[in-house]
């Protein structure tokens, strides 16, 4: 009979082990819903990005300067385009400022050129902005994209430079 007692004891034993397993396991698998449901729930979005790149019309070379006879070719043109990759409309300046130094952005010169524009999601702006240096020496003509955040332009640390000799 103590055989009969203590095998009793071993398959009451198991019976509740395998409560105890089944009742962590579900508590595990709750525990681990709710907290990839709020990583998936709250987790930061991309709030996108914006872009800018520029193509010197007409230019034979892929020199990074670019040399220019005053009086003769000293107005060219530079392609910018700006895209907004962001998920909202956006409003946008792109600054054209023409400066001897660039050795920090945005560039404290004033701007040559100012062209705002408004950009919907995934739209570009393109467009053919022409430069004109009027005197001999070495300058960066320098591309700064502004966007507006609560009614203010602010800088997007985006730029563009273009550096060019005049002789």
């Amino acid at each position: 009979m103590e055989n009969s007692d203590d095998q009793e004891a071993v398959i009451k034993f198991e019976v509740s082990s395998v409560k105890k397993l089944v009742t962590r396991l579900a508590v595990l698998i709750v525990v681990c819903s709710i907290i990839i449901a709020s990583v998936i729930m709250y987790a930061p979005r991309s709030e996108g990005y914006n872009e800018m790149y520029t193509k010197v019309q007409n230019q034979t070379d892929n020199s990074p300067t670019q040399s220019h006879v005053i009086d003769q070719n000293s107005v060219f043109d530079v392609q910018v385009v700006v895209v907004n990759n962001k998920p909202v409309l956006g409003n946008y300046q792109v600054q054209v400022k023409i400066a001897k130094d660039t050795f920090s952005f945005p560039v404290n010169v004033p701007a040559h050129k100012v062209y705002e524009f408004t950009l919907d999601s995934k739209q570009s702006w393109n467009y053919q902005v022409p430069v004109t240096l009027g005197e001999k020496g070495d300058f960066s003509v320098v591309f700064e994209l502004f966007a507006e955040n609560e009614g203010v332009y602010r800088f997007t640390d985006i730029y563009c430079v273009q550096h060019v000799t005049v002789i």
